[in-house]
């Protein structure tokens, strides 16, 4: 039995007034559901808004602490040259001062003696040298005068040349000490506006943080919202199913074919068992000889068709609404991937494999969930192995 024909409506029970009650209902659920859905999409561009800003603000603040570090490195940089600076200024002064009390000194020493040697006059002077007691005495003590003379006028002419290249060098540091002060008191004023900036994006970051957790409670509540209301609506359709029997689309798809469908493959059938339960059947082996037909259980698409290791070759067919089959153990399956099936196509001819020595083995799946194969199948035509 590989199709099954249902007219819809028959065997259910007269379709009473209160049938178009439920469906203005359902319908009125239905808007509610598609409000829900476009808060749901809304709220998630707006965490996805959030997420962007907040890798932007992460950036920024990384940018902002490069910065930083560069700032504090100019700063102490420039701090280092204006002590640097400040050193060389105080020291030339201390020299000027140095300079300047030697030439002050040498200056009074001089005039001291200038002056006794005026109060001596001429006559002492000449008594000075006319004491001498030879003629190379006398040169000698006239010799010593003018070197002495001379001595005193180079000395304070060597004074002079070094206080007025001090005195020129003073004002050019105090002029370099005023620019790296104003330098440091300008790297000092970028670092601040740094910081400032740096807090002001780390506060919005808070800010977007505390926005997206607000987004990402409010996402929540709306799916659980959605989920009850879906339930709600779920039910009401069953209700309207009561009076008026499942829709043509509905039993055309493959949740509707429950307990209805026929074994890929007609042989014994062996339940295989989940890895320490006893329970819960998470596929099945089929025993048929070798070159045995392998028939699609229900129409879909093929969306894979290759080895896969541990099953040895595997075709799966999507059958629409996350429903899934899987065939294992085939020699050949001739449908390519993307090819239509419809139920009892021939698609494949049986070998054997780890599952089992001569026949196939078989999953079905919802989504990520394994379903028990034997609740699909239509108990009339399984045999159950021994």
């Amino acid at each position: 039995m590989w199709s099954l024909v249902l007219s819809p409506g028959a065997g259910f029970a007269q379709e009473p007034e209160n049938a178009e009650v439920l469906r203005q209902e359902i319908n009125a659920q239905r808007s509610r559901l598609e409000s829900l859905e476009q808060n749901i999409k809304k709220n998630k561009r707006r965490i996805i808004k959030v997420e962007k800003g907040k890798i932007e603000v992460l950036s920024e603040l990384q940018e902002l602490d490069r910065k930083i570090e560069e700032a504090w490195d100019r700063l102490d940089s420039v701090k280092k040259q204006w002590s640097a600076a400040e050193l060389e200024l105080e020291i030339t002064r201390q020299e000027l001062e140095k300079i300047q009390r030697k030439a002050d000194a040498l200056k009074e020493y001089t005039e001291e003696r200038l002056i006794a040697l005026r109060e001596m006059g001429m006559v002492g002077a000449l008594n000075m040298l006319f004491k001498a007691e030879s003629l190379p005495d006398f040169m000698a003590r006239e010799q010593y005068l003018k070197l002495m003379i001379r001595h005193d006028r180079e000395k304070r002419q060597e004074y002079l040349e070094v206080i007025s290249q001090l005195e020129q060098k003073k004002p050019v540091l105090e002029q370099k000490n005023r620019e790296l002060a104003r330098l440091s008191r300008e790297v000092e004023e970028q670092t601040r506006l740094l910081e400032q900036r740096k807090e002001e994006r780390e506060a919005f970051l808070q800010e977007l943080e505390k926005k997206g957790r607000k987004y990402a409670e409010m996402l929540k509540e709306l799916k659980k919202a959605k989920k009850s209301l879906q339930a709600v609506i779920d039910d009401l359709n069953n209700d309207l199913k009561f009076y008026t029997g499942p829709t043509e689309q509905e039993l055309g798809s493959f949740a509707a074919q429950r307990g209805k469908l026929n074994p890929p493959a007609m042989g014994p059938v062996y339940p295989v068992y989940d890895r320490g339960s006893v329970s819960r059947v998470r596929g099945i082996t089929i025993a048929v000889p070798f070159g045995s037909e392998i028939r699609a259980i229900f129409d879909g698409k093929v969306i894979y068709n290759m080895p896969l290791k541990g099953f040895g070759q595997v075709i799966i067919i999507d059958h629409g609404d996350g429903y899934m089959s899987l065939t294992a153990q085939g020699t050949k399956f001739f449908k390519k991937v993307g090819e239509e099936v419809v139920e009892g196509d021939v698609i494949g001819i049986s070998g054997g494999g780890p599952w089992t020595t001569e026949g196939i083995y078989f999953e079905l799946r919802h989504g990520k969930k394994q379903e028990n194969p034997l609740d699909w199948f239509d108990s009339r035509v399984i045999v159950m192995g021994k």
